[in-house]
C-alpha cells in the first residue's frame, strides 16, 4: 500500500513517501506562517510527482489534537483548525494526530505496562503509552508536563519556561552549569511521572538530549528525586532515530486502522 507521512516541526516538515517498496524523503520550511494552503499544495505536488492515488496519508503536527482536528498548535498557529475536510488529496484513508503520541507508536511495546516518552526540544512534550497504546486521557491532553509549575529561586514557572530549548535560548544559557540546571528541572519533572506511573521504560528524545551536560542534569536530578521503588523498575532509553521517529508511528497508526 502506498503511503505519505508528514510530520510538521517548528521550522521544518518532513514528507516520507512510500512507493513500490521503496521510501523517499522530502523537506520544507514551515515556522509560524506555514499555513493549510501551503500544506496541499505539497501534497497534491508529491501525488503528481510520485502518482500517489488511493492510498494512506498520515500527518503528524506538534499541539493539541481531537478527533483529527488540529485545535492548538503554537509554533505554527495557521495550522489550527486543521481538519481531514480540509485536505485536498486523494488519499482513501487519512489521518491527524499528534506528533509525540505517533513517535510513540514507533518505539512502544505491549509488553510493557506503562512506557513515557519524553522529548524536549523547543518545548517539552511527552506521551504515555499503556500496554503499547497510547493513552491520551479524557480530553486528549494527558503528558502536558512542560505545562505543570515549578518554585525555583526566581520565583514560579512552567517546565518549559526552565528547560525547553526555547527557554534556553532567548535567556542565553550557555555554561555547562546553567545547561546541567535546565536538564535537573526536566529530571525533577519526570521524578513526578516516575513516581505517578511507575514506568518500565522511559524513552529521552529531542535535540536538548544530545546536550551533554543538559542530559547529566536530567537524569542526575531524575534518580535523586524519584522514589526507589519505581525508579528500580525503569529502563532510561535514548531516541538516536529521532528524524524520522513521527513518520514511522504514523505508519503504525496508519497499519492499526486499515
Amino acid at each position: 500500500m502506498q503511503s505519505l507521512t508528514i510530520d510538521i516541526g517548528g521550522s521544518t516538515a518532513l514528507f516520507e513517501i512510500e512507493v513500490q517498496g521503496r521510501t523517499e524523503q522530502y523537506k520544507i520550511a514551515t515556522g509560524e506562517h506555514f499555513t493549510v494552503t501551503q500544506l496541499n499544495q505539497q501534497i497534491m505536488e508529491l501525488e503528481a510527482d510520485y502518482g500517489l492515488v488511493d492510498y494512506q496519508l498520515g500527518i503528524a503536527v506538534p499541539g493539541l489534537v481531537r478527533n483529527h482536528t488540529l485545535v492548538s498548535c503554537k509554533v505554527s498557529p495557521k495550522l489550527n483548525g486543521l481538519s481531514l475536510g480540509q485536505l485536498t488529496s486523494k488519499a482513501t484513508h487519512a489521518v491527524i494526530h499528534n506528533d509525540i503520541d505517533a513517535g510513540m507508536l514507533a518505539l512502544c511495546n505491549a509488553k510493557n505496562d506503562c512506557e513515557l516518552l519524553l522529548m524536549s526540544g523547543m518545548g517539552i512534550g511527552m506521551s504515555i503509552a499503556i500496554k503499547g497504546q497510547p493513552f491520551t486521557g479524557a480530553a486528549g491532553v494527558a503528558g502536558e508536563l512542560g505545562h505543570c509549575r515549578v518554585i525555583s529561586e526566581s520565583g514560579e514557572h512552567s517546565l518549559e519556561q526552565l528547560a525547553s530549548g526555547e527557554s534556553i535560548r532567548i535567556r542565553g544559557l550557555k555554561s555547562p552549569q546553567e545547561l546541567y540546571r535546565a536538564g535537573s528541572y526536566l529530571g525533577m519533572g519526570l521524578a513526578w511521572t516516575v513516581n505517578l506511573f511507575n514506568p518500565n521504560r522511559i524513552w529521552l528524545a529531542g535535540p536538548m538530549m544530545n546536550n551533554h551536560d543538559y542530559y547529566r542534569g536530567c537524569l542526575d536530578s531524575l534518580k535523586q528525586l524519584a522514589l526507589t521503588a519505581p525508579m528500580s523498575d525503569v529502563n532510561i532509553a535514548r531516541v538516536d532515530d529521532m528524524e524520522t521517529l513521527v513518520c514511522r508511528g504514523l505508519k503504525v497508526l496508519l497499519k492499526q486502522q486499515s
